[in-house]
């Protein structure tokens, strides 16, 4: 591929929305990827909720053996690329100083022959981020091929959703799909500014049973118990 991006970004779109099995995404991406220069590319989605266990999902053709090292060393937690991703959609290239707090993880990249790389995080949707990685063991990524890529690293990042929203995303969305009514979004305002029912009741003019009405719709619908759990997912989620 050298400089017509046109034919490339047409097939990938057509082989990305006609996919229909997580087995055709990851033979797509990794031929996609091969295609940009690299070895090796990783897209996972991680959702928001729960809080105490956030669910992930994700494709790779990473070594199984590293994959396998990730997730036994519980390597997500520690991850400065993931960490970044979770803050900015700001494209990262891999250095070795981002690792430092990380260094076993830094370590048991490079023996598994993945030297270099590009990571940018997407929201796909409230409570939902996306992360791709593209990576290759040999070749250090220079300012001049990455403003020569810049343009369809970021367009094979917003690509690649499109397969993954009908084959990652199903499992994940039914927090996220939670829609509040205009008073049960005021009133969740109002609780997680920390009033109580009393007060809100007050502050709109209602009867105090009318607010623990609404709030007891809002528990429902998020499928909590308590009022702190509903609002913690309310903000995450971006519904209030």
């Amino acid at each position: 591929m050298e400089t017509n991006f046109s034919p490339w970004l047409e097939n990938q779109l057509q082989m990305l929305i006609s996919v229909k099995t997580k087995d055709e995404l990851l033979t797509g991406l990794s031929e996609a990827s091969k295609l940009l220069g690299f070895d090796y590319f990783s897209y996972g989605l991680r959702s928001s909720m729960p809080v105490s266990a956030p669910k992930i999902a994700f494709v790779s053709n990473y070594p199984l053996h590293y994959q396998q090292l990730y997730l036994a060393k519980n390597y997500l937690d520690i991850d400065p690329i993931v960490h970044h991703c979770m803050r900015t959609t700001t494209p990262v290239i891999w250095e070795e100083n981002l690792f430092l707090d990380a260094r076993s993880l830094w370590e048991d990249c490079n023996a598994a022959g993945l030297h270099h790389g590009w990571s940018q995080s997407s929201f796909l949707r409230s409570g939902i981020c996306g992360m791709l990685t593209l990576a290759r063991s040999n070749d250090a990524l220079t300012a001049k091929e990455l403003a020569y890529r810049a343009p369809i690293l970021v367009w094979f990042n917003q690509l690649a959703q499109v397969g993954l929203s009908h084959i990652l995303l199903p499992d994940m969305v039914q927090a996220s799909q939670v829609k509040l009514t205009a008073r049960e979004t005021e009133i969740m305002r109002w609780t997680a500014d920390g009033k109580t029912a009393c007060e809100i009741s007050m502050i709109l003019s209602v009867a105090e049973r009318t607010v623990n009405f609404h709030i007891n719709n809002v528990l429902s619908k998020f499928n909590v118990t308590s009022k702190i759990a509903a609002t913690v997912q309310a903000v995450l989620l971006g519904v209030i």
